[in-house]
């Protein structure tokens, strides 16, 4: 196995890892944002309102980080898009807490900023192998997500309990998934790629 192929499967490896954490947190706040809606508005019809930010953020942020990154870079765009989710996490996590439903909708559409950064590692895997394995490392890197994805609606009920334990709104839980998740997979990137 030649250097640069080591040095592929290593970046492989670390992406992977790093959409695990990413959707982890990602789904297990996407879990509960019609709840946290209908929640803090008391009303049933907004229970759509928060996955309709997220989307938006991501739509805006999938332009910008497309444009950016090709002057900054895969790295330095994946960890300061997972730093953004960081921030909207915590948002989120305060809103539920404060009970402020612009805060919290604030809060999510810098969370779907940050999913579009993540969502773009994908191809961090395909530049950096051989053409014949591109499709290959891609499908490792997704796979990541995958598991995260599978995680992260795991993680809600125990998250939930723990912020209800610490006398918060037990809807808050699910957000400190995002936030633990992605500060992990934010200095993942930043030491292994």
């Amino acid at each position: 196995m030649t250097d640069y192929t080591r040095i592929a499967r290593k970046i492989t490896l670390v992406l992977f890892l790093s959409q695990g954490l990413s959707s982890a947190g990602f789904i297990a706040a996407f879990t509960v944002n019609a709840l946290v809606a209908v929640d803090l508005t008391g009303r049933t019809a907004m229970a759509g309102v928060p996955g309709a930010l997220y989307v938006f953020g991501q739509a805006c942020g999938a332009l910008v980080w497309g444009f950016s990154m090709e002057r900054t870079g895969r790295r330095r765009g994946l960890v300061f898009g997972q730093i953004i989710g960081v921030v909207g996490s915590a948002i989120a996590m305060a809103a539920v807490v404060d009970r402020s439903f612009l805060f919290f909708l604030g809060g999510l559409i810098l969370v779907g900023i940050a999913r579009s950064a993540v969502d773009l590692g994908r191809f961090a895997a395909a530049e950096v192998h051989l053409p014949a394995e591109r499709g290959r490392a891609i499908s490792k890197v997704v796979l990541g997500s995958t598991v995260g994805a599978v995680c992260g609606p795991l993680l809600v009920g125990p998250t939930g309990r723990l912020a209800a334990a610490a006398g918060f709104s037990e809807l808050a839980g699910p957000y400190g998934v995002g936030f633990i998740g992605l500060i992990l997979a934010a200095l993942l990137i930043s030491a292994g790629l």
